[in-house]
């Protein structure tokens, strides 16, 4: 199996690199919301001019306003334009965001912190679903789970470079270095290949090849993909044609959105976002003698390498499993730090750090690894999967703007949380809404490891969401190996039903051909064969 797989490489490095740069949008939003932790306390030693804390608190969440009407807007440029287009113009947003904010230094004007943040937040609006859906629609299925979780890698690098550097520099070059980044991003984007399911539903059937070509390897045969998807629109037009009446308001609509909307407010109810924004705050008010800007360090890195490691457990353990366990893992060092802040309160500041002065940094240390094992990337993921082909770039963007809606509401409001209900129950608030998250999760949330954008799509038009018999792909094939003989071998994925949830089994099937059946296999449906 190594071996196999050590030789296919060479086709699965293309869909790597599409990958990787189509999750760069997401290393930018990554260090619009890291900005803050170093930030603030940088342009408290060196601002001139008038800045209040009522000011820098707007400041900090005010990138979320922007992101809201950007992941809004996007959708018309996505659906006419293109995924790739879509990228590369967001891009230009954000370097124009960062070199205003930046520029601030000079001005000396609070205003052109507040357009430059503004900015910066338009394009981390455009981001999530134009990332999210390029990427998961230029994945093969059996490789979606793994590439769709590099976007929250993404994310997650941008907040520790931007906790890192933040170390070392003012918060005006701060901005200027992530304000060069995205010009690299922009150049990089711009030679990779569009959308196969996009130039296919335009009409581009040619350019489609191409670009798919490009993405599974040269060797790769993508007649039957190339197929599949035409059928799949096909199916979808005549549907749309004769079911007038499926609307935004119709059941296959309405479940993933529901669902897509419940993870993403449950993802920000975690705090998360909170706790990034504010780590060094957190520090200082749990009397730590660490140092802040250390901390931050420490912790984005502990994030950044789980997080990455969970993209290798998506398509292994499935989403639902990865983020029952993570949100229950989550919940617990949330409490602890709610049993700090409420020891702290009782015994006074001395008392609580000479006993658990060790208790907010492991805590907040196991949140982030439990956090990054799967709430992390999993709403993400499922953000790219569920939504039908129809509304897919709209409701990307509606599912965007509450994720990022829900984000400010949390960065806004949690130092008057703090001062309402104290550091102890904001915390147990946290935990709390962390249980239901997996409760949501474990009754609402269909498998979706190992299915196709189409196959999805039928699922949620059905009544019920339960599993059906699976079809078998040609892009599901893990390897191929041909002998002497013309003997090949299949490794794909076969499925076992189970009343919770869809096992997948590596099995190996041999089906013998000739040449010409080989080479002719363009022709051949694999998707009505079964093979056992």
């Amino acid at each position: 199996m190594g071996t196999r797989m050590k030789d296919n490489f060479t086709n699965l490095f293309p869909q790597l690199v599409v990958a990787i740069w189509g999750s760069w949008g997401y290393f930018c939003m990554g260090s619009v919301r890291g900005r803050s932790s170093p930030g603030i306390p940088s342009q408290n030693r060196t601002m001139d001019f008038d800045m209040s804390p009522s000011d820098l608190q707007w400041i900090s969440s005010f990138p979320m306003l922007g992101a809201i009407l950007g992941s809004l807007f996007i959708n018309k440029p996505m659906e006419y334009y293109g995924r790739k287009k879509a990228l590369v113009g967001h891009y230009i947003v954000f370097i124009c965001g960062f070199f205003i904010s930046g520029f601030t230094h000079f001005g000396e004007h609070k205003s052109m912190l507040y357009i430059g943040r503004f900015l910066m937040g338009i394009a981390a609006g455009c981001t999530t679903p134009a990332a999210q859906i390029y990427v998961s629609e230029c994945a093969s299925p059996s490789l979606r789970g793994w590439m769709g979780s590099l976007t929250a890698s993404s994310l997650v690098l941008g907040v520790w470079s931007t906790y890192v550097i933040g170390t070392f520099v003012e918060w005006h070059v701060l901005a200027w270095i992530f304000g060069c980044l995205p010009i690299l991003f922009l150049c990089g984007t711009v030679v990779m290949p569009e959308s196969p399911v996009w130039l296919l539903s335009h009409d581009r059937e040619q350019e489609a090849r191409r670009s798919l070509q490009f993405l599974r390897g040269k060797g790769t045969n993508v007649q039957a993909e190339i197929e599949r998807i035409k059928k799949h629109l096909e199916r979808v037009a005549n549907y749309n044609s004769q079911s007038p009446q499926v609307t935004l308001t119709s059941g296959s609509v309405v479940k993933p959105l529901a669902i897509s909307l419940g993870i993403m407010l449950f993802q920000q109810t975690t705090g998360i976002n909170a706790i990034v924004f504010y780590t060094a705050s957190i520090f200082q008010a749990a009397g730590s003698s660490i140092d802040g800007k250390y901390t931050t360090i420490i912790v984005g890195a502990v994030q950044l390498i789980f997080t990455i490691a969970s993209g290798f457990l998506a398509d292994r353990c499935g989403r639902r499993m990865l983020y029952l366990v993570s949100a229950i893992s989550s919940a617990v060092p949330l409490a602890a730090l709610g049993i700090f802040f409420c020891c702290q309160r009782r015994w006074g500041d001395q008392e609580a750090i000479r006993y658990f002065g060790w208790l907010p940094f492991v805590s907040l240390i196991v949140f982030f690894i439990a956090y990054s094992g799967g709430i992390s990337n999993v709403p993400f993921i499922i953000m790219g999967e569920m939504f039908p082909l129809r509304y897919r770039t709209l409701l990307g963007g509606i599912s965007s703007s509450f994720h990022l809606f829900c984000t400010f509401v949390m960065v806004r409001f949690f130092p008057d949380m703090l001062r309402a209900m104290g550091k102890g129950g904001t915390f147990y608030f946290f935990s709390g809404c962390t249980l239901l998250s997996a409760i949501f999760v474990y009754f609402l949330l269909p498998e979706t490891k190992g299915k196709t954008l189409e196959e999805l799509e039928q699922l949620f038009r059905s009544n019920n969401i339960e599993p059906y018999k699976r079809q078998y792909y040609l892009e599901d094939t893990l390897a191929t190996e041909k002998n002497t003989n013309w003997e090949v071998v299949l490794l794909r994925r076969s499925e076992t039903k189970d009343s919770h949830r869809t096992e997948l089994q590596l099995c190996v099937n041999k089906l013998e051909v000739t040449l010409e059946f080989y080479e002719s296999s363009a022709q051949f449906n694999f998707s009505t064969i079964d093979v056992a």
